[in-house]
């Protein structure tokens, strides 16, 4: 099919698929200000474009609806080395942390002043309503509207940003710009699906539908054999190096627990195989004729069941200490799995793999006997998180 519209300014002309997905097609043009964080659903705004004059979530849009559009992006903003009013009040304010989605947020919010010239703050929630941000408040977005407005006036404006602390220091406690936060806003290339060059190989994952598997048989022979397929990845071939899907700064604290690939599946869609191909629809296709065969074990599916004493041992692997390994390690380790795998612990963290704890730590402060005795309340509820 083929389709015209209007992009930041300029008349297009593309062949596509009728049915290709907007957010897509957009970012392989080279609009990398239309950005995927929620896998197409369209509930996090940073694929946010201008579309006949409104705010739309371009992953929920397709390439037919583009026919004699309008649409814009946040690359229409300002020019390349010069920032918009918008984008230099969100560097200013410090509102741009991770940059994911704020060239988003600086369209939605441009788009908002060019409707609205002093917009409440009823107003600023409901534009910023589509915009999912973890990484800032909606007090900094008040603040960049604020210092916006007042530059239109004045383009020397300012506004009190945030206190200022300690007088004989420099740098701590005072308030200055990210370094790459204009970059960010502008959406410049600065992550790295940014420099994915056009002939570059697609990898998809194979994944398990267990929480808790041993794998007994993979044959991956069919899919390597598939034209296209450049290589296959697994537990039998992937580099011997262990990490942790935690992550703190050096000397990690902890456990080393993680490949890329394992023999043993610890929930559903652990990583089982990885094709790497010429296309996604080879690398799908490759996923298809991967033979795999499980050993299904009891799941661990909450907290207080991997705290019971007869619970399934998650990572029950021997275990090695870079340092301050316990007196009990040797004996720990007879009893554990011998597949080939380990985990490595840097320092003593009170891990306790055998009995599900990756760290512990014990202390307090007071007595805690006598501050319930003493509460004029006590309230007992139980939390649900999808993260730890």
């Amino acid at each position: 099919m083929i389709i015209h519209f209007t992009l930041n300014g300029a008349p297009q002309e593309l062949t596509v698929n009728p049915g290709e997905n907007v957010q897509k097609l957009l970012f392989n043009m080279g609009m990398h200000s239309v950005r995927n964080s929620d896998d197409g659903f369209g509930f996090a705004g940073s694929d946010a474009i201008i579309f006949n004059g409104n705010i739309v979530n371009a992953s929920l849009l397709i390439a037919a609806q583009l026919e004699k559009a309008d649409i814009r992006t946040a690359e229409s903003l300002g020019k390349w080395n010069e920032l918009s009013l918008v984008q230099q009040a969100m560097v200013d304010v410090g509102v741009v942390q991770s940059g994911y989605n704020d060239p988003a947020a600086a369209l939605i919010i441009t788009d908002l002043l060019d409707r609205i010239a002093a917009p409440t703050r009823e107003e600023i929630d409901d534009a910023l309503s589509g915009l999912f941000s973890r990484d800032a408040g909606w007090q900094q977005y008040y603040q960049v509207i604020e210092l916006a407005v007042a530059r239109k006036n004045n383009p020397q404006a300012t506004i009190d940003i945030a206190p200022t602390f300690r007088d004989d220091l420099e740098v701590i406690g005072k308030h200055y710009p990210k370094t790459d936060a204009a970059k960010m806003v502008q959406a410049k290339p600065c992550y790295v699906e940014d420099r994915v060059t056009a002939d570059a190989c697609v990898i998809k994952m194979l994944r398990s539908p267990h929480a808790h598997a041993l794998i007994t048989h993979l044959d991956v022979s069919k899919a390597e054999a598939l034209p296209g397929v450049v290589h296959v990845i697994t537990h039998l071939n992937c580099p011997d190096i262990y990490y942790t899907p935690g992550g703190q700064s050096a000397p990690e604290p902890s456990p080393l627990d993680r490949r890329m690939f394992g023999k043993k599946m610890r929930h559903v869609g652990d990583r089982v195989a990885a094709v790497v191909a010429e296309s996604e629809e080879i690398a799908l296709e490759a996923l298809k004729l991967i033979d795999v065969e499980y050993e299904v074990l009891k799941p661990v599916m909450s907290i207080d069941e991997a705290m019971a004493e007869d619970a399934p041992v998650v990572h029950d692997e021997p275990v090695v200490y870079v340092a301050g390994a316990p007196d009990t390690l040797e004996d720990d380790n007879s009893h554990a799995a011998q597949r080939g795998e380990h985990m490595i612990i840097n320092f003593p963290i009170g891990s306790r793999p055998r009995k599900n704890i990756a760290a512990s730590i014990h202390g307090h402060i007071g007595d805690m006997d006598k501050g319930f005795a003493d509460a004029d309340v006590i309230i007992e509820r139980t939390y649900n998180s999808t993260q730890a």
